[in-house]
């Protein structure tokens, strides 16, 4: 439902689906938020929300100066809409005041990246891309786990690839391949299947070539995976169906009110740290579930309503609509509400690809 808060954005005096004129930002403002952007990358460690304050606090201090006349649109009021009433039934029901502002935050930021790519266009990449890269270079470590070296943050690296899928500028190629390496790495196997789906975005499947380089390229990443990330293939069982099992029988246990407006902002991690086995996890790993949980019925059925307008409304741009797909698939088994950064860049990449056409940015 972050996915929420679109429509093709259409300027005051163009035509439906044309893209409106890209924003240079000044040098000055684009050294000031890279160090924003730093500043909030190097709080992710430190926890708190001090983190997304300022990342969420910059973009929208960005629209609201660069913001053009809009004209409202279907889309953009049916998204405005469901974003809206998320926002009320979070605002009205239980659960502490902190965790509300945490989740209304968390929803934001995809829509806002959105309209950043929207609005401000490719510039906005001069703000985020370096300061992120350089960020991955001095704080990305493998750790050791019972199942081996895994690179940590693989959703800044997966939100990096898909900043690449539409950036033009010398070196992108490798940087793509760079932190789609990285993702390999990380062995965590929703983030990889995220890259894919992107990556089917970016593929013009018309090109002779691309089948050629293509399918050797899988062949060769196929042999890496199975020779040296064997997580990748494992079938273990991590745990999270038996919670999921468990929070769906005390949602199907609970009152006619629960189970329409949800047990309240916070309740799953409220309910976690009763659970020993399942204290460690922190979270129920699936914010599909998560919304119908805390925000019931009623809420469910605005979160789904979000996604498909934003899917329809920007079904002209199939790198987008493949941006989105994958940001909706990490969230099957992972936090993803969480990840900001993550969220903002994914935005920024749909909202620059639904600017030009049916395959970039």
């Amino acid at each position: 439902m972050k996915a929420i808060e679109t429509g093709v954005v259409q300027y005051a005096g163009q035509g439906p689906g044309t893209a409106s004129q890209a924003v240079s930002l000044p040098i000055w403002l684009v050294l000031a938020g890279n160090l924003l952007m730093g500043t909030s990358l190097w709080l992710i460690a430190a926890g708190g929300m001090g983190a997304k304050l300022i990342l969420l606090g910059f973009w929208i201090a960005m629209l609201c100066a660069y913001a053009r006349p809009v004209r409202i649109t279907p889309g953009l009021l049916a998204g405005s809409l469901a974003l809206a009433g998320l926002i009320g039934v979070i605002a009205t029901g239980n659960g502490a005041s902190i965790e509300k502002l945490r989740l209304i935050g968390n929803l934001l930021m995809l829509p806002v990246g959105l309209l950043v790519g929207l609005m401000i266009g490719r510039d906005s990449l001069r703000v985020m891309m370096p300061v992120l890269v350089v960020y991955l270079l001095l704080s990305s470590s493998f750790q050791m786990t019972h199942e081996g070296l895994r690179l940590n943050q693989p959703f800044l690296f997966l939100g990096l690839f898909a900043l690449c899928s539409v950036v033009r500028w010398r070196g992108c190629r490798l940087l793509a391949a760079g932190s789609a390496l990285a993702v390999l790495l990380s062995q965590t196997r929703i983030a990889v299947l995220a890259m894919l789906v992107n990556l089917i975005g970016m593929i013009r499947f018309s090109r002779a070539m691309t089948w050629l380089v293509g399918m050797a390229a899988l062949a060769v990443a196929g042999w890496f995976a199975m020779s040296h990330l064997p997580r990748l293939f494992l079938t273990h069982g991590s745990g999270r169906l038996a919670f999921w099992q468990d929070f769906w029988g005390m949602w199907q246990g609970g009152s006619v009110g629960q189970r329409w407006l949800g047990f309240g902002t916070g309740s799953v991690e409220e309910i976690l740290s009763g659970y020993q086995s399942f204290a460690s996890f922190g979270a129920l790993h699936n914010d599909h579930f998560r919304m119908l949980f805390e925000t019931g019925i009623t809420g469910a059925i605005l979160w789904s309503a979000g996604w498909i307008v934003m899917l329809w409304t920007l079904r002209h741009a199939r790198l987008a609509v493949s941006i989105l797909l994958s940001v909706m698939l990490t969230m099957v088994t992972d936090n993803t509400l969480n990840y900001g950064h993550y969220l903002v860049c994914c935005g920024m990449v749909a909202g620059i690809a639904a600017r030009k056409g049916p395959y970039h940015g």
